[in-house]
Formats: C-alpha cells, sequence, structure tokens
C-alpha cells in the first residue's frame, strides 16, 4: 500500500464572514481553544483585504502581480496587546495566476496549498480554478462565489472529528456564515 493510500485526508472547517470583527473575535476564540497559528488560515480577495482587514494590514506591494515584485502583499500593522495580526501573520497574494486580480491567503492551510498549486500550474481563469486543484469542483465554485462577493473565508485544519466539532462550533458561534468541513485532495 502506498503513503497515499493510507495518508489520511487534510480536512478543514470553513466559515464565511461578513464582518471583520467577527473574524478577530472567532480567531482569538479558535487560538484560546487550543488552534494553532498555523491551523488557521485566510482567503480573500484584495479588494476586502484593503476594506475589511486596512486597520490590522498594510499593503507594502501594490505591484505585486509584475514579474519581478514579491509575493507578499501585506504585513501586520505594528502589535497592540493580542489582536487578529498577530495570529494570521503576513498575507499574501498568489500571484498573476489568478486572472481577474490577485486573492489574498495566509501563509497557513489552505493558503499554503493555494500558492502551491498557483505555483506548479500553468493558468487560471479564476479562483474557482485554482481551488478546485485542492478541493471538489463543486465547492470550488462555492468558495469562488464568497471571495467574489466580498467575504472573508476563515479556514481551521481539523485533525479529528472532534477538533471538526469544535472548530464548526466557535464559527457558528461568531455568526459564520455555513460554516463546512471540506476534505483536501491528497497531492499528485
Amino acid at each position: 500500500m502506498t503513503d497515499q493510500q493510507t495518508a489520511k485526508p487534510i480536512r478543514e472547517a470553513v466559515g464565511i464572514f461578513f464582518d471583520s470583527h467577527k473574524l478577530e473575535e472567532t480567531i482569538k476564540d479558535l487560538q484560546e481553544s487550543g488552534f494553532q497559528h498555523d491551523e488557521i488560515g485566510l482567503l480573500a480577495g484584495k479588494f476586502t483585504v484593503r476594506e475589511k482587514l486596512g486597520h490590522l494590514y498594510e499593503e507594502i506591494n501594490e505591484d505585486a502581480d509584475s514579474s519581478g515584485a514579491p509575493d507578499t502583499a501585506f504585513v501586520a500593522k505594528e502589535s497592540v496587546g493580542d489582536t487578529v495580526h498577530a495570529l494570521l501573520g503576513t498575507l499574501y497574494l498568489t500571484g498573476a495566476a489568478v486572472a481577474g486580480g490577485a486573492v489574498v491567503a495566509s501563509a497557513g492551510i489552505l493558503g499554503g496549498a493555494i500558492a502551491a498549486a498557483a505555483a506548479t500550474t500553468a493558468v487560471f481563469s479564476g479562483v474557482g480554478a485554482l481551488l478546485a486543484v485542492i478541493i471538489h469542483e463543486s465547492d470550488a465554485e462555492y468558495l469562488e462565489e464568497q471571495v467574489d462577493e466580498g467575504h472573508l473565508l476563515l479556514f481551521v485544519r481539523t485533525q479529528d472529528e472532534e477538533r471538526e466539532e469544535l472548530a464548526v462550533n466557535i464559527l457558528s458561534r461568531h455568526a459564520a456564515f455555513d460554516p463546512r468541513v471540506y476534505s483536501l485532495k491528497a497531492a499528485d
């Protein structure tokens, strides 16, 4: 039996947020409940990050689509106590691989998978096509719609059913819209 056949699928709970303050509260609650920094990821459109998370992040590279520009797009503003930007860290652009505007993702979890997929696949027609490399196509289309509508997607890696339930409960408690658990496709 190969490692891929025996490997447990990676599962992540995903909540959709319309409000950045609810997102911040959720991240703090997740961390207080034992979820680590590298188990939490964010996916949003570049404009959404500017508009909804601008109080936490500043754009450091407005020309990230140029060939010589680095992938980093937003960095946390100065830390003031235990705020959410200390939990999410730097946000990165997936680069020119996403047509119609870059998508911002944290370095952890799905964000890392998105960056890896973008680096290994030639061209994507949008967020959904990029996500489809990682999750089921219909789920990818649904999440793409959420990003296109300006929502913030919070991803939480879960290791077992108990952690899945905990993550979904926390997402629900903080008014995440339609929290779900997704399985990421195994890397080929």
